[in-house]
């Protein structure tokens, strides 16, 4: 028989099973949408609505482009060869500035007058050589003081030799139309084949003029019949970059200003070599032909010239190594001037901001780095960049080629703006004379002093 406490209990729970099923059904029905209801909204219950579905990778917005800088045009003109413009001066200033377009002109083809009247160019930046390039910009006006410009950020002078940058300043009577981007020093060269045959020690970076002077007289002599001389001189850079920045010409007056203490002992300085016994045995009067008989003949051991003449075609063929050019022990080591290669902008540049960028890429650690290696000594402080002179010149290898920063560099004299006479010229040929024993010094400045103001007139002249 069934208990009936256990049957009312089973009825009792389907009951309440039962109830529990109805209601939920019932509660379904009011929550399903109705069909003018947006089939995105949610079916919860919640008040609180749903957030916002991210939009797909494909329906992300693209940002703006940033707008391409204008292309600026920037005109150059130098005497660099063509062929060498793209990797000394284009190439690099694309690679930072890739909106600035450089054109070049050589001057090996039109001068800056002839370049205007011709194609209508006048250049916005000038690399030029030296302060002869600089008189060219002044003759037509075109010359601009970027002092401001340079003190904005685009260039930090701290980074550059304080002489070259006194140098650029001097050129300029005081302002800043150009920087320096790479010089051309004064070293000393010998000949290790002569030392060696007249067992004495080479040279050293240093030495004094007083120490020069008594180790050329150690290999001047007779050896195995042949003649040899101690020592010679590409004179006329020697005078021009002299390591006292004595002027030829007054910046302000234009008169020849050698007639003075200064310029005599340079003279005598240097002419008291030539009058060493058995040194001007075969002395020719041009400094030029002097440095090809040093590694054409063979018979010289050592010439004082630019850093550059181991570029000589056959100075290969030499036994040969560098040092410092000397010093008067009183100087407190400053050697000879820099003579730098400078870059100027023009004042008719219509953006000299963009020139000067185009200048500071120049002018980097970078470039100068790759100019050093190439052989182009740079006038920045960077040791790193000064240690690379000549690292992948082939003629430098094994050279004491970075014996062209062992002296601190004198900075060059104040010019006079408009005259253009060769007066270094002038003055050379008064110094031969002192070499060959027809003048002393004081003599010999004196005449030189006359000369000088004499080609002065004339140029005035004919100006008039």
């Amino acid at each position: 028989m069934i208990n009936k406490s256990r049957l009312f209990a089973s009825l009792l729970m389907c009951v309440v099973l039962l109830t529990v099923i109805l209601s939920a059904c019932g509660n379904n029905n009011e929550a399903a949408p109705s069909s003018s209801a947006p089939a995105s909204e949610s079916a919860s219950p919640s008040p609180t609505p749903s957030p916002t579905p991210s939009p797909s990778a494909s329906e992300t917005p693209s940002p703006e482009p940033e707008p391409e800088p204008s292309k600026i045009e920037v005109s150059v003109f130098g005497s660099i060869p063509e062929e060498a413009f793209e990797p000394q001066i284009n190439s690099w200033v694309k690679a930072k500035y890739p909106n600035i377009n450089l054109t070049y002109n050589c001057s090996c083809i039109l001068n800056i007058p002839d370049l205007k009247a011709q194609k209508g160019i006048t250049p916005d930046i000038h690399y030029g050589a030296s302060e002869a390039d600089l008189r060219v910009l002044l003759a037509d006006n075109l010359q601009t003081d970027i002092t401001s410009l340079v003190d904005s950020g685009i260039i930090d002078l701290s980074r550059f030799d304080p002489a070259s940058i006194e140098s650029a300043k001097n050129y300029s009577g005081g302002k800043l139309y150009g920087l320096p981007e790479s010089s051309n020093p004064m070293a000393l060269f010998y000949n290790k084949d002569i030392f060696d045959k007249f067992n004495v020690p080479y040279p050293t970076d240093g030495m004094t003029w007083d120490q020069l002077y008594e180790l050329a007289k150690k290999v001047t002599g007779t050896k195995d019949k042949v003649k040899y001389r101690g020592i010679s001189m590409f004179y006329r850079f020697a005078l021009l970059g002299n390591e006292l920045s004595l002027p030829i010409i007054d910046a302000q007056s234009g008169k020849a200003t050698v007639n003075n203490e200064g310029w005599k002992r340079i003279f005598d300085n240097l002419s008291r070599f030539y009058k060493i016994k058995g040194n001007l045995e075969g002395y020719e009067p041009d400094s030029g032909l002097e440095l090809s008989k040093f590694y054409e003949q063979k018979n010289i051991a050592m010439v004082l010239s630019l850093s550059t003449s181991y570029k000589r075609p056959g100075f290969d063929q030499l036994n040969w190594d560098m040092v410092a050019a000397p010093t008067f022990s009183d100087n407190n080591g400053v050697g000879y001037q820099s003579l730098p290669t400078m870059i100027y902008i023009t004042d008719t540049a219509a953006n000299k901001e963009a020139a000067l960028q185009a200048v500071s890429t120049l002018l980097s650690d970078e470039a100068q780095l790759a100019a050093a290696k190439e052989g182009r000594p740079t006038h920045l402080l960077n040791e790193e960049v000064r240690k690379a002179y000549g690292a992948d010149v082939a003629l430098l290898k094994g050279k004491n080629a970075t014996a062209i920063y062992y002296n601190k560099f004198a900075p060059s004299p104040a010019i006079h703006p408009t005259l253009t006479l060769n007066y270094a010229s002038i003055l050379t040929v008064e110094f031969e004379k002192v070499i060959r024993g027809e003048l002393d010094s004081a003599k010999a400045l004196q005449s030189a002093e006359t000369e000088l103001n004499k080609a002065v007139e004339m140029e005035l002249a004919n100006k008039k």
